[in-house]
């Protein structure tokens, strides 16, 4: 394993308070590394300190206690333009600057590099120009920052962390303000970042089910605790449990994702030897546990007969003497709640 990018040693995090020289630490001492070529997210409550630990790590908070080192070295001997050429970090908060273009905003970036007159070269702007394709906004340029969406400003944010071109990029919920697609294309892009360039990516996210397919490591803040692995390690550890205690809310290790716990107080057959899972998942909504193709039948137990070919579904319900056939699991859903009434 290479060296870490970035180590973290006992590292309290908080507040100070100026007039009684008081420390508010938020978080407990934290131990733990980051490497180049990884892609790590950053999970936690709302509320935990997952902005307060991140500020910190880039330098625009200062720790309570202990030791932050970039790319074997402590923090604190690094003066800041040493240091906007190590990190570089896209806050969570949405930017309105009045006449300023995307290109303008995104050569904010090449600042570290550009020396003391901020001049572009040729390559800067080649640089600026990729960063803008990379992230799909090469066609708006020349638009003014303010007449953006939410989510285009955040991708404009995103390419100027790309252009300061550091070693360490560290993101507070980059996909905050994105639709499902670019949610999903932003993930692609930080992975290839991460993964081809050899840069190291952290980034603090809500969207699990997003950031488990794709990430090396999670990093799961508690409130009294740090905990880091792979996807499928926090799964198997029951990590993500930590989440939800106390809550209505679970933990499903088996489908790897979270629901609302409900009840499941009724049973449905399912006769089917095709994959049945979307079934399945509908069925837990209507509040069936389901058995697939069971040697023998309950009493009183409804059944379903479920088909999906090309001439579409058919879902077949069948209790005692009643029959009902069906072509969308909306339809059969309806049927069911009305049963329930």
């Amino acid at each position: 394993m290479n060296s870490p990018t970035l180590h973290i040693k006992q590292l309290s995090i908080g507040y100070h308070n100026p007039s009684s020289m008081a420390k508010g630490v938020i978080l407990p001492p934290i131990n733990t590394s980051l490497h180049a070529g990884e892609l790590v997210a950053l999970i936690g409550r709302n509320g935990i300190g997952k902005s307060t630990f991140l500020r910190t790590i880039v330098g625009l908070q200062p720790a309570i206690n202990g030791m932050i080192e970039l790319m074997g070295n402590p923090f604190y001997i690094y003066k800041k333009n040493a240091l906007s050429r190590l990190v570089s970090f896209v806050s969570t908060g949405i930017t309105y600057i009045p006449h300023m273009k995307v290109f303008d905003m995104v050569a904010l970036g090449r600042f570290p590099h550009t020396g003391w007159l901020g001049k572009l070269k040729m390559n800067d702007k080649m640089i600026i120009y990729d960063a803008l394709e990379m992230v799909g906004l090469r066609a708006m340029a020349w638009r003014n920052v303010n007449t953006l969406s939410d989510g285009e400003r955040q991708r404009t944010l995103i390419a100027r962390a790309l252009v300061q071109d550091t070693p360490i990029i560290v993101l507070d919920e980059p996909t905050a303000y994105l639709d499902i697609i670019h949610k999903y294309e932003v993930m692609d892009l930080l992975c290839q970042i991460a993964h081809k360039e050899m840069k190291t990516v952290l980034f603090s996210t809500h969207d699990m089910n997003i950031a488990h397919d794709v990430v090396d490591k999670i990093w799961l803040l508690t409130k009294s605790e740090l905990v880091e692995g792979a996807p499928e390690d926090m799964v198997l550890s029951a990590a993500f449990e930590k989440l939800v205690a106390r809550t209505s809310i679970r933990f499903d290790r088996i489908s790897g994702e979270f629901d609302m716990g409900k009840r499941l107080l009724n049973t449905m057959v399912v006769h089917s030897k095709q994959d049945i899972r979307w079934i399945r998942h509908a069925l837990q909504r209507f509040g069936y546990k389901t058995l697939q193709n069971p040697s023998s039948i309950p009493d009183n137990t409804p059944e379903l007969l479920y088909e999906m070919s090309h001439n579409g579904l058919r879902i077949q319900y069948k209790y005692k003497s009643e029959q009902h056939m069906f072509h969308t699991i909306y339809d059969l859903g309806k049927y069911l709640k009305e049963l329930s009434k």
